[in-house]
């Protein structure tokens, strides 16, 4: 079966990418240590090494799912849904895709917070947590989910052959909607949010947000450290739902210089716009999507029994999207890349190259994050530097 053909050559291909990432942590892993400790460096590298081998695996099991789908899977729904193929039946019919798909992944989710990450020193995250988790998002979807799937296939009935379009222009509002929302509304669904206490903190952090004439709608603390233990900080949202949002690990390993430091690197994407950047690749890379899979060969539906219902082309787009992305990835990853290179030169103006380079040694140190990546790794997967590349920037 040509679709089965095609899925597995993706995953081969991506599968020998970590096999080189791997072999070239183990030749690295054997040199003297660099930024790094002797024992952190070599530990940064067994574990890239041990997220490889899982990604591997991770990468098999999605391609099983996958081709069950295919052989069978899509065929039993569709004779168990579709009956008069209206847009209720195509939509539950895709959601039901979805929550079952999401179902056989718990083992890997599970695999990795409660096994491997737990090996690694990173996961703090209980079984209960974890049920109340995959609880919520269940939920999540079942609403959310409904909605959007139901109106996705409405353009597709509605709009008839210009359905990608309308389509295109709903998931482009959809994903605006959500940044707009995410750091009030869906954020505290699964964590907590504090306000920023420390007073003399809290003004430093003003007063930087201020030089570069940002405005955010408060500055919080994330219990984190209830899941995880790796550190990170992010400004969220759009317009006046802005926030500014600290992981409490962050706070608690970073120095406040090394902190600031971060927060500057942060700004320095407002400053360069690289947000509007994104917004802007993401909607042409929705446009092309669509496009595309609105002009799929037919073989596609006849070798997955999707033919002759409404649904089959978004059930399709769940599935092959990945592969699209193949294409663009590495494109949008080399822009990613130099808009992190250009965040950190503007957090180390707001601090100093002192400053800026101790937080991303700290960074390093705390997340166990090897200090190099393999040119073809890097140019496929990385959407940041590693973080030799990004120390050589800022000598």
């Amino acid at each position: 079966m040509t679709l089965i053909f095609i899925l597995c050559v993706y995953t081969v291909f991506y599968v020998l990418i970590s096999m080189a990432q791997i072999s070239f942590l183990k030749k690295e892993r054997l040199k003297k240590a660099e930024i790094l400790e002797e024992e952190a460096y070599k530990k940064a590298a067994d574990i890239g090494i041990e997220n490889e081998k899982f990604n591997i695996f991770s990468s098999f099991y999605s391609l099983a799912i996958n081709i069950a789908w295919l052989l069978f899977g899509f065929s039993f729904l569709k004779n168990l849904l579709i009956k008069e193929n209206s847009t209720l039946e195509n939509t539950l019919f895709l959601l039901a895709f979805l929550l079952v798909t999401s179902f056989l992944s718990l083992p890997i989710s599970f695999y990795k917070s409660f096994v491997k990450d737990k090996k690694q020193g990173f996961s703090n995250i209980s079984l209960a947590l974890f049920i109340k988790d995959s609880i919520k998002s269940l939920l999540l979807m079942l609403v959310f989910g409904f909605l959007i799937l139901y109106v996705l296939v409405f353009c597709y009935e509605f709009f008839a052959k210009n359905w990608w379009f309308a389509a295109f222009i709903f998931s482009f509002c959809v994903i605006i909607l959500i940044n707009l929302i995410y750091p009030t509304l869906i954020a505290p669904i699964f964590n907590k949010m504090s306000k920023v206490e420390d007073s003399e903190l809290l003004e430093k952090i003003s007063n930087l947000m201020k030089s570069c004439g940002f405005s955010a709608n408060g500055v919080y603390v994330m219990d984190a450290s209830k899941r995880d233990t790796r550190l990170n900080a992010y400004f969220g949202g759009l317009f006046k739902s802005k926030r500014v949002v600290l992981f409490d690990t962050l706070l608690k390993a970073l120095s406040q210089k090394e902190l600031l430091a971060v927060l500057g690197h942060e700004l320095g994407h407002f400053v360069h716009k690289d947000i509007i950047k994104a917004i802007f690749n993401s909607a042409l890379m929705l446009f092309i999507l669509f496009f595309a899979f609105a002009n799929l060969p037919s073989f596609f539906y006849t070798q997955s029994s999707l033919e002759g219902i409404n649904a089959g082309v978004f059930a399709l787009l769940f599935i092959f999207s990945s592969i699209f992305s193949l294409v663009f990835s590495p494109i949008l990853n080399l822009l990613s890349r130099k808009n992190e290179f250009k965040a950190d030169l503007h957090g180390a103006k707001l601090s100093s190259k002192e400053d800026m380079k101790n937080a991303l040694i700290s960074l390093a140190r705390e997340n166990k994050a090897f200090i190099k990546s393999s040119k073809l790794y890097t140019f496929f997967h990385l959407s940041h530097p590693s973080i030799s590349d990004r120390l050589k920037a800022l000598a």
